[in-house]
């Protein structure tokens, strides 16, 4: 019995004897690292070497094997001068497989953590190219799925590159961007914002007039989700007669001024509601200066008629009262 267990014990022994020498002889004592290493896994020499040796990968295309290659830089070499191009192409390697969010959180890396590389108007435009990319519906890819990205992360495309480069080529359209995208979200106060900061930083651009208009468009819009919106329809009334005045050769200018009709006309409506509210709970007089107000500044509504109409009646009724007295 002790000797078949002796026997059993060695055999097992033995083969884990075997089994371990290939995988001790993948790792190394390093004094250095002062750490075991695996040699499969560790970088080059030199971040240059490294550097050239993950190039070579990327420039076969085998973008993964580039990107384990490109990251041992950042790892052990992040002082070096390499570091900063190693996190560039780890941006151009994320790109390229597809996974275009976290290729601008790459790139972005470099600006915020390598201010001294050469590589920043060119970062700008490939996450500027990448805004658009995202804006015209292409897909993302994370944790090997394939999405189309949420509103607000494509709006942080673009606020990054309005905040690297405020004065770029690319900031005006990429502050326009954001204006449109806040739109779609109907969330029509930060849109206006958005569209103004092109207005006042970016006045000599091509795309200031447009902004203009839509500052405009976005107050007339919030006013018709306002439950009290006599304040949102001023303000969008003032903004297209202020566009109107400064750009009136514009293809925009009949456009506003239709705009500013119809906000005039709801607005004359607002004060006939309001009227006849006052009118029917008693209070003649305060009926009689919103109808009055209807009939001097929305002279051309579709309520003018109606409302010197109720002028007339309530001033023979005030006259009566007054006879009476």
């Amino acid at each position: 019995m002790f000797s078949r267990i002796t026997l059993i014990l060695v055999i097992i022994i033995t083969a884990l004897t075997f089994l371990a020498e290939p995988v001790l002889a993948y790792w190394v004592w390093t004094p250095q690292t002062k750490k075991w290493v695996n040699p499969k896994y560790a970088p080059k020499d030199t971040p240059k070497e490294q550097l050239l040796y993950a190039m070579d990968f990327y420039e076969a295309k085998d973008y993964k094997k580039a990107l384990r290659e490109f990251k041992k830089i950042i790892k052990y070499y992040k002082l070096s001068e390499t570091a900063s191009e190693a996190q560039f192409y780890i941006g151009r390697c994320y790109e390229n497989m597809g996974h275009l969010y976290v290729a601008v959180e790459a790139y972005q890396k470099v600006i915020d953590k390598y201010p001294f590389t050469n590589r920043v108007d060119e970062i700008i435009e490939r996450q500027f190219d990448i805004g658009e990319k995202l804006y015209s519906g292409d897909k993302t890819k994370f944790l090997g799925m394939s999405f189309k990205p949420m509103p607000e992360q494509i709006i942080d495309v673009y606020k990054k590159v309005v905040s690297n480069a405020p004065y770029s080529k690319y900031a005006p359209e990429a502050q326009y961007r954001i204006g449109e995208l806040y739109k779609k979200l109907e969330f029509y106060e930060e849109a206006r914002e958005a569209f103004q900061k092109i207005v006042e930083d970016y006045a000599s651009s091509d795309m200031a007039p447009e902004a203009k208009f839509q500052v405009a468009l976005c107050a007339s819009t919030a006013s018709g989700k306002s439950g009290y919106d006599q304040r949102l329809t001023n303000q969008a009334i003032e903004e297209f007669e202020s566009f109107v005045r400064e750009n009136p050769d514009s293809e925009l200018a009949k456009k506003a001024k239709e705009q500013k009709k119809e906000l005039k006309e709801k607005r004359a409506e607002s004060y006939f509601k309001t009227a006849r509210f006052y009118e029917r709970t008693g209070k003649r007089k305060s009926a009689y200066i919103y109808y009055n107000k209807i009939v001097e500044e929305f002279k051309g509504s579709s309520v003018a008629p109606q409302a010197l109409e109720r002028i007339q009646v309530l001033e023979k009724r005030l006259n009566k009262k007054k006879k009476k007295e």
